[in-house]
């Protein structure tokens, strides 16, 4: 048992229980207590109880929300572990799901010195990933021409020893592009249904915010959730430690109605790549967005439960386990 990990959980449950009564004027007993019971009968976390305002919930609409002991339950009865490395490993997922991944890339461990010269002196501006990197660690852009002093044979076994991809950078669509040097993408949530299809149950806008290189929600990047008929934002803007918003930070952009482009085709290609991947039920896919075309990032077997519930709409426990069962 990791004593440190749950003095550590607490620590964090007192002052997120100290803030939302100050916030409330509810005592910080009541807080305490409820949170408790939806604990034992919902699995909640505190980020939920707190940030995604499950303290304002009945206990019939708390059994709707997908918790994440809840998610966990779903992902272990659908997501086959002898599958999931096609998401979780960077280059057999690009290989695998080729059809849908549209940019040049290599996996530096795979390629000579001069293939990977070569490769920069095509591209010029690349993304580099670390191979076992999670929410965008490690993600960084790297421009040949601004680097003419550059050792290519140092900067290789630097790449090699990390392990790392090397992947032409995206020109995203100028409707996706909100004043941050990152690509924004779409994280749409899919679900193998028991009608043997693909069906993608809530999409997210993730665009970031300044210099950062990722749109990660983790990385201090805003969300907003995108109506999956239409493709039109339906929600205020929300960041990790829960700062709500209208207008996209650093810009003037309003973001409510705004309409994401080449919707129909964001939806198709997740609902393939879905119908790809059977043996894996519930996916994240992370989805790039240009002028002429759409195409994965990347897919996630173990996709951010608080994305579903945190913003927007809400109740996807009964609306996922309505498709599967």
């Amino acid at each position: 048992m990791n004593i440190q990990k749950y003095v550590t959980y607490l620590a964090k449950c007192r002052k997120l229980i100290h803030d939302l009564s100050q916030e409330t004027g509810y005592s910080q007993f009541y807080h305490w207590f409820d949170y408790l019971s939806s604990v034992l009968l919902h699995g909640t976390l505190i980020r939920q109880y707190t940030i995604g305002n499950f303290w304002k919930l009945s206990n019939p609409e708390r059994s709707r929300r997908l918790t994440y002991p809840r998610m966990c339950k779903m992902m272990n009865k659908l997501n086959q572990k002898d599958y999931i490395h096609f998401l979780d490993k960077k280059v057999d997922f690009n290989s695998y799901f080729k059809e849908f991944v549209k940019r040049d890339w290599i996996h530096i461990k795979s390629v000579s010195v001069e293939e990977f010269e070569s490769f920069l002196q095509k591209h010029d501006v690349v993304i580099i990933k670390p191979v076992a990197g999670v929410e965008g660690g490690g993600v960084r852009k790297f421009i040949y021409s601004n680097s003419p002093q550059a050792n290519i044979m140092e900067f290789y076994q630097t790449l090699y020893d990390e392990d790392v991809l090397i992947e032409e950078c995206i020109r995203q669509h100028p409707r996706m592009v909100f004043g941050n040097t990152s690509v924004n993408t779409i994280r749409t949530m899919t679900v193998f249904g028991r009608d043997k299809r693909g069906h993608v149950v809530k999409a997210i806008l993730r665009a970031g915010v300044g210099d950062t290189v990722a749109d990660n929600y983790a990385l201090g990047g805003s969300i907003y959730e995108v109506d999956v008929n239409s493709g039109v934002i339906n929600s205020y803007g929300k960041s990790k430690v829960g700062d709500i918003h209208l207008k996209h930070p650093g810009t003037d952009i309003i973001m409510l109605g705004y309409q994401v482009p080449n919707w129909e085709k964001v939806i198709e290609i997740s609902e393939k790549a879905a119908e790809h991947l059977p043996q894996v039920g519930i996916i994240g896919w992370d989805v790039a967005i240009s002028e002429d075309s759409v195409q994965l990032i990347e897919g996630n077997h173990n996709p951010d439960y608080e994305l579903y519930e945190f913003i927007g709409t809400t109740g996807y426990y009964n609306i996922i386990t309505k498709l599967i069962k």
